[in-house]
């Protein structure tokens, strides 16, 4: 992809940076998180949440166990649930620094905690809010709360988290990335794919509908029957590689005669599907493990046979 696509695709600026973990100070590299504060005057409890393709988090403080402020912002549409969780663990310690208040901040999402205390993020925002969590640390303690189990506060703030809000600004995260190049590429390749006529993708075509992810096939003896290009004399002979493209059994050597005719490789053959019905059988082909490896030891004997009719130069019958 070139920079100018990206740049269109994925608007570059806007998204997550990886920042080198070696330049964070080691006291905020590994943090050790606050117990609950038993003196303090408030509470706050966090949410993020993503219904209909829209992220939020809202944040809900409580004084003396009464409401006391609600705090409700609307992120991009792509931005995670994740980080407008993490998102609103970082206002509620910022409102405690802001207010120099003690807070006891309560979430239902473990993986936000587990994320603040692990040394690994490499992600700029999520360690914009450990340094947040940092700066607050001798003020705020952070534990996690069951969800929806008849916390009064959780249930407010779990409630208002889906509510329309004030509009904040997050990077896309590293998911947003591949969610956006997968169906790009998927969709260039189509055009590339649609635009060519080679025989090898004329074959392809007769066995699979369109491109995609069962495409990306990383058993080479597949690939072989697929595409038609491999140990074959039929093949190799289009390359000069063999003087005829003939078997040494005196029939034409391509993909289809090793898996389905040839005397040679009988003992490995698979059963040859109907015209109507080849885009089924190579769907099961790729699922059934036996007669994968029948496929792969007719094209192991395939390439065997070949490298005899380059030794002999001819299609004459192999002793």
């Amino acid at each position: 992809m070139r920079s100018s696509e990206a740049q269109l695709l994925l608007n570059i600026n806007r998204i997550d940076k990886f920042i080198r973990t070696s330049e964070i100070p080691p006291e905020k590299k590994i943090m050790e998180l606050t117990g609950k504060i038993n003196d303090n005057t408030y509470d706050a409890y966090t949410d993020g949440s993503r219904i209909n393709n829209e992220t939020g988090f809202a944040i809900c403080i409580f004084k003396n166990n009464e409401p006391y402020k609600d705090f409700l912002y609307k992120l991009n549409p792509t931005n995670s649930v994740f980080q407008a969780e993490l998102a609103a663990i970082g206002f509620a310690a910022g409102w405690a620094l802001e207010h120099n208040k003690q807070v006891n901040i309560h979430t239902d999402n473990q993986s936000s905690i587990e994320a603040i205390k692990s040394a690994e993020p490499k992600s700029e925002f999520v360690n914009s809010i450990k340094e947040t969590i940092y700066s607050s640390r001798l003020l705020v303690s952070l534990t996690w709360v069951k969800a929806h189990a008849g916390n009064p506060g959780n249930e407010r703030q779990a409630k208002l988290a889906t509510t329309i809000g004030q509009y904040r600004d997050l990077p896309s995260p590293y998911s947003y990335v591949k969610f956006k190049i997968k169906p790009f590429i998927i969709h260039e390749w189509e055009n590339y794919w649609n635009q060519l006529n080679s025989s090898s993708i004329i074959r392809v075509g007769t066995l699979m509908d369109k491109v995609g992810k069962k495409f990306l096939i990383v058993n080479k003896y597949l690939i072989y029957f697929l595409s038609g290009h491999g140990p074959f004399p039929a093949y190799l002979h289009r390359f000069h590689l063999l003087n005829f493209p003939s078997c040494s059994c005196g029939q034409v050597g391509d993909a289809d005669h090793y898996l389905f005719n040839c005397t040679l490789t009988k003992e490995f053959h698979l059963k040859k599907p109907a015209e109507q019905n080849k885009k089924l059988w190579i769907k099961n082909l790729m699922h059934n493990k036996i007669a994968i490896n029948k496929l792969m030891k007719s094209y192991a004997n395939s390439n065997n046979i070949c490298d005899s009719l380059k030794t002999l130069g001819c299609p004459c019958a192999l002793p």
